[in-house]
């Protein structure tokens, strides 16, 4: 009879055992998850170009961006020898910050066989340069902002940013417009100041009143003329006119020896 109890409160250890085991099953809160930040954990690149910023990057230093969202990939070739080909532009996943973009120079990507385009999302590995003379000198303050040798990994398809809409007057200087250098920007009413101006296959148009105090050297200080390129797209097709005013230009802002935009199709540009 002993044995009998035993066994029957036994029993009744387990079947309430297995009751609140259910009932803790049931009732138990989930595990908070951590999501992990779609840019990334790496720097930001304004936090590399940023010169106010405590993360600043050294020229040729080695650096690691994640969260690098491509805005433009030029396939263009305007001089037609392979020489104004490949350069990549890069902006800070749904950013509009200034210093938020910059061009990828020689870069390599994981896989291999990856072709990037806009939108594609990248976490970049390379060497941070400001250039002042490559190949020729440039203005005293003035750089060609650049990751040179940098391999991307792909993450995810992510959206464009949207352009950030500035003065064109900014472009003007090298301290006002450099914080837009490699972003997406747009121009409004803008007025195309002369005939266009190039030679092998490059192609130009001031978008400001000359200044009275600009010359020609690509070293000379600036103010300059900001100009519309041809750099990532064909522009021919709108035969823009002296005296042509534009009612909004869109385009990436690039520099050598002066500011310049450049539309990524004829589409960026409503006359």
């Amino acid at each position: 009879m002993h044995l009998a109890r035993l066994l029957s409160f036994c029993a009744s250890l387990t079947l309430l055992a297995g009751v609140a085991s259910c009932e803790s099953r049931e009732g138990d809160q989930p595990s908070p998850s951590v999501v992990p930040p779609p840019a990334g954990k790496d720097h930001r690149i304004h936090e590399i170009r940023d010169p106010e910023s405590p993360t600043k990057a050294a020229h040729e230093s080695q650096v690691a961006v994640s969260g690098a969202v491509v805005i433009a990939v030029d396939r263009f070739d305007e001089t037609q020898n392979g020489r104004s080909i490949g350069t990549i532009y890069v902006q800070d996943l749904g950013s509009k910050e200034p210093y938020s973009g910059i061009s990828l120079y020689n870069p390599s990507f994981i896989p291999g066989n990856l072709r990037v385009g806009p939108g594609d999302a990248l976490d970049l590995r390379g060497q941070f340069q400001e250039n002042q003379d490559i190949p020729l000198k440039f203005a005293p303050g003035a750089f060609l902002v650049q990751l040179a040798n940098a391999v991307g990994t792909f993450r995810f398809d992510a959206n464009e940013p949207d352009p950030v809409e500035i003065d064109i007057k900014d472009l003007e200087t090298y301290e006002t417009g450099s914080k837009w250098l490699n972003m997406l920007v747009t121009v409004k009413n803008v007025t195309v100041n002369g005939k266009p101006f190039g030679s092998g296959g490059r192609r130009s148009y001031n978008l400001a009143a000359p200044i009275e105090t600009e010359q020609r050297g690509c070293d000379t200080p600036f103010p300059k003329v900001p100009t519309l390129v041809n750099s990532l797209a064909d522009l021919e097709p709108l035969q823009l006119a002296e005296g042509a005013t534009v009612k909004s230009i869109t385009g990436v802002v690039t520099f050598f020896c002066n500011l310049q935009i450049a539309p990524r199709s004829v589409k960026d540009i409503v006359l």
